[in-house]
């Protein structure tokens, strides 16, 4: 009896692992995409901007919206562009047992027109 209960709370704690490790993992990736739409999209319009953001979601399925996408952009002293986004997943800890996890991913890109990039 004691070893088919570790074996069932080691099985739950390899599903949970599994599901959030997943979980992150296309959270990285989503993160990681953000970031480049951000470095590359200073001077462009947000409109543009906001749909680059929702494809990338829809590749790592994502359930990101519209309005889960925030974007500032900011023209002196350089041209600057912010985009804020945060979403929520449900992650499978257990069969049929979800856990409501909220992602935030942040990203800042600048550039200067006909200049070099000002350093830190």
């Amino acid at each position: 009896m004691g070893r088919l209960l570790r074996l069932l709370v080691t099985a739950a704690v390899v599903w949970a692992a599994w599901h959030g490790g997943m979980a992150a993992w296309q959270q990285f990736q989503f993160s990681d995409e953000v970031n480049k739409i951000a470095q590359f999209g200073p001077g462009k319009e947000a409109g543009s901007v906001r749909d680059a953001v929702l494809a990338a979601a829809a590749r790592y399925d994502l359930p990101v919206t519209a309005t889960d996408v925030k974007i500032r952009q900011e023209e002196k002293p350089a041209a600057s562009l912010f985009i804020d986004v945060s979403y929520t997943v449900q992650v499978e800890i257990l069969p049929r047992v979800f856990y409501p996890w909220t992602y935030t991913t942040s990203a800042h890109g600048w550039f200067i027109p006909g200049g070099r990039a000002p350093l830190k």
